[in-house]
């Protein structure tokens, strides 16, 4: 809906949705950090706390991603989502973003799935 122009011209709403996105963002870093790259908890809290979430929020956040390494879902399945959307778009070059969130919601799946429909079992995997 942003890239349309919804409420455009409003830094709150700007600011909102980048703060929202950097945290989304620290818990993709911190689940995979968490799981796979030796990331302490109090590593995982200061991600958060550069992230401006608050003491207490940064403590949360951290100790989730311990025992809910899929906190990270968020994130990978709009980054899936958008590569999707570029690849489609390329691919159909006359049709509009409507067009693609029309065709791609008449799915239901996970994305990798959705993606060889709309775009042929020979499409790279994400």
């Amino acid at each position: 809906m942003k890239d349309e122009g919804l409420r455009a011209g409003s830094p709150e709403w700007e600011i909102g949705q980048l703060l929202s996105a950097l945290r989304r963002n620290a818990r993709y870093l911190s689940a995979i950090g968490l799981h796979t790259q030796g990331m302490t908890v109090a590593q995982s809290e200061q991600l958060f706390r550069d992230a401006l979430a608050d003491p207490g929020n940064a403590r949360q956040q951290a100790l989730r991603g311990t025992y809910d390494p899929a906190y990270l879902n968020y994130t990978l399945g709009k980054l899936m989502i958008l590569q999707l959307r570029n690849d489609w778009m390329a691919a159909n070059p006359k049709a509009s973003l409507r067009d693609f969130h029309d065709a791609f919601l008449s799915y239901s799946g996970p994305v990798p799935l959705v993606r060889k429909l709309m775009l042929g079992n020979d499409s790279p995997p994400l």
